[in-house]
């Protein structure tokens, strides 16, 4: 018994001995080989060429320097990449990225933030491609918007988030025709529709409230088709809906001024 106990130690003792072998192996093997060459995928808002700048991957000379681990590092400290998946393979390093998803485009005294999915304030780079987000611009307290910082610290684009979300969550054909949330540095709200030939005023305050207003009224309405006769449309009495062909700044509410 003690004979056959024996004989099984020593042949798991040589079969771990063996997988620890054949694993440094593999290890070793794929530490020795060499990049040279590179393929990006998944890129989306950027081209390939621009990530590879950033991340100093166009000198295929300084290729046989790199690890993937310094290729991954320097690929997710890019502000629009959340992750990147690498694979080297016969000599070829092949990179899926994996963009971080955006909301909406914010515009400050001429700058632009990218809003993404956590309300992280991103700038929006040169070279840039495939914009079609809402834009949010004119909030007030600009200084509580910084860069790489959360965009809901500032009330006014919070609320501006609030109503895209409830118009994405409530009505998706009408959150894909929103244009522009103008917050009016804390004036009446105005909203822009692709499909309206029309300012639409939200105002102040209930503003979900408005947006499900606002679709069932688009829903049983045929306001797209006025086109030319339609000036305003003004959502600032909540349960009514006003149009007419006079200048917005006449209705502006007495808080405004």
């Amino acid at each position: 018994m003690k004979e056959k106990v024996k004989i099984r130690s020593v042949f798991l003792f040589v079969l771990l001995v063996g997988t620890v072998v054949s694993l440094a192996s593999v290890l070793n093997d794929s530490k020795n080989e060499e990049i040279k060459s590179i393929q990006i995928s998944g890129n989306f808002y950027l081209s390939s060429k621009e990530y590879m700048k950033f991340a100093m991957l166009q000198n295929k000379g300084n290729y046989t320097s790199l690890s993937l681990k310094v290729v991954r590092d320097r690929l997710e400290k890019h502000p629009y990449i959340k992750k990147a998946d690498l694979i080297l393979e016969n000599n070829k390093l092949k990179i899926n990225i994996f963009e971080k998803k955006f909301e909406a485009l914010l515009t400050v005294n001429k700058k632009e933030f990218f809003i993404t999915d956590n309300a992280m304030l991103i700038p929006k780079l040169p070279n840039t491609q495939k914009i079609d987000y809402p834009i949010i611009s004119g909030p007030a307290e600009i200084n509580k918007i910084t860069e790489f910082k959360k965009a809901t610290l500032n009330n006014d684009v919070k609320i501006a988030i609030k109503m895209i979300t409830a118009l994405k969550i409530l009505d998706k054909n009408l959150y894909e025709k929103l244009s522009e949330i103008n917050l009016r540095s804390g004036k009446d709200i105005i909203m822009i529709l692709e499909n309206i030939d029309a300012p639409i005023i939200i105002g102040r305050g209930r503003e979900i409230e408005k947006m499900v207003l606002l679709g069932r009224l688009i829903q049983q309405s045929d306001l797209q088709n006025i086109k030319g006769e339609l000036e305003y449309i003004d959502l600032r009495y909540s349960q009514f809906l006003y149009v007419g062909k006079t200048d917005i700044n006449n209705f502006e509410q007495e808080n405004n001024t």
